[in-house]
């Protein structure tokens, strides 16, 4: 399975424990060693499972739950730097989470025929895995986002319709 199909099948537990370990982790060693770095995984789960309100929620939350940490221990600094070290952590993390959306958003998008496509020399019809043969428009549609209008070229305007086809 790739790695953005295994992430967008994840469920909010996934992110909530994910979380949850890190911010456990995070108070346990204190002020001066951080993990801050790591809410990147929750903020990624979060983003991809659930959209980018999730992910920019969970990149909101995760840092000023952990400002909150700050009541408990020795402040090595002021507040004033806590808040702007928590702001630019909700910054960078939200943009992160707008990054994975639309990374998830574009593989979504694509879809790609591969292989060999047995197709019909004389009425282009393609023979799918059950070994029936089907017109290339129905074929490629049903395993494509792509959709298909019908014209003609020159060439074929001029043999079916030399009349209207300069």
């Amino acid at each position: 399975m790739e790695p953005l199909k295994l992430v967008a099948s994840a469920r909010v537990e996934h992110w909530v424990i994910a979380s949850a370990v890190i911010l456990l982790l995070d108070y346990v060693t204190g002020p001066f060693i951080q993990f801050p770095i790591l809410f990147i995984v929750p903020v990624a789960v979060a983003t991809a499972a659930h959209g980018l309100i999730g992910g920019v929620g969970v990149a909101i939350l995760l840092p000023l739950i952990r400002l909150s940490f700050f009541l408990r221990w020795e402040l090595p600094s002021s507040w004033a730097m806590e808040w702007v070290d928590t702001l630019v952590d909700m910054v960078i993390l939200s943009g992160f989470a707008v990054t994975i959306d639309q990374i998830v958003r574009q593989q979504r998008q694509i879809k790609v025929l591969e292989g060999m496509l047995p197709i019909c020399g004389f009425c282009k019809r393609i023979r799918d895995q059950d070994g029936e043969w089907r017109r290339l428009e129905a074929f490629i549609t049903e395993r494509s986002e792509a959709s298909f209008t019908h014209t003609f070229c020159e060439q074929c305007g001029r043999i079916h319709y030399p009349g209207l086809v300069d």
